[in-house]
């Protein structure tokens, strides 16, 4: 196939899961329960408790947005751009998804109720996929009580289908685990999504979502036909950064 071709083709299955992972809303369904999320969860909470005390000040969109990485900083990346603000729009601009834990999810990745919100888009070489990192700054305990809905919806979000300007979509969620997250920030945790689209393909998303301080950090990294993984150097990288200035 013409890598033009290619391209338009992938472009149309991304976003299917482009809008799948920002749905904003939540409606009823009975879901399942993932084995072992809240343990892991508590586990994570014991390890951070004696951080909360002292967890800096809250960062402004200018530190944010200076905190991102810069162009060249990271292996094999050529482009990493700072996405402007959007101006706001309405809550609902679509239907919400299918299962309220699955729609509390949705919600923190796109980082409601954040004071300021950065969103940055990684493109790498030799790549049709790129991936996306979002950083964002709450007032008082507005990090904790983000990450303590996003633990929450994960224990049983396990699926659910929701309507985008591509139409209808079904993603199922798996691979829920903090420890694989690593030793990072005040409360970490990982999980993967696959969505299958018109195409006949299947879009596979990996995430990892960081607590240090006031700031939450979320990243993503996209793959078609396989599952894929987001740097986790990188991750660190960007999670020390965070850290550092909310402390200085």
């Amino acid at each position: 196939m013409h890598i033009g071709n290619a391209r338009r083709l992938l472009a149309g299955a991304a976003a299917v899961v482009a809008v799948a992972l920002s749905g904003t809303g939540c409606s009823g369904q009975e879901s399942t329960e993932h084995p072992g999320v809240s343990a892991a969860g508590d586990t994570a909470k014991a390890a951070s408790q004696d951080t909360t005390d002292a967890q800096g000040r809250t960062l402004t969109y200018e530190e944010l947005r200076r905190l991102a990485f810069k162009q060249g900083e990271g292996p094999t990346t050529h482009a990493a751009p700072v996405q402007k603000p959007g101006v706001k729009k309405s809550e609902r601009t679509y239907p919400p998804v299918s299962d309220a834990s699955c729609q509390s999810v949705l919600d923190v990745l796109d980082a409601k109720g954040a004071s300021a919100v950065v969103r940055q888009v990684f493109n790498w070489k030799d790549d049709l996929w790129g991936g996306a990192s979002t950083l964002a700054s709450y007032r008082g305990t507005g990090a904790e009580q983000a990450f303590d809905r996003l633990e929450k919806g994960l224990r049983t979000c396990v699926a659910y289908s929701g309507v985008s300007y591509a139409g209808e979509y079904f993603t199922e969620v798996t691979g829920v685990s903090a420890a694989e997250a690593g030793r990072v920030g005040d409360e970490a945790l990982t999980f993967r999504t696959a969505t299958p689209t018109k195409d006949g393909m299947v879009m596979h998303e990996d995430h990892v979502v960081v607590r240090t301080g006031h700031v939450t950090a979320t990243f993503r990294k996209t793959e078609a036909g396989h599952e894929a993984t987001f740097p986790r150097d990188l991750v660190e990288w960007q999670v020390e950064r965070l850290t550092e200035a909310q402390r200085s």
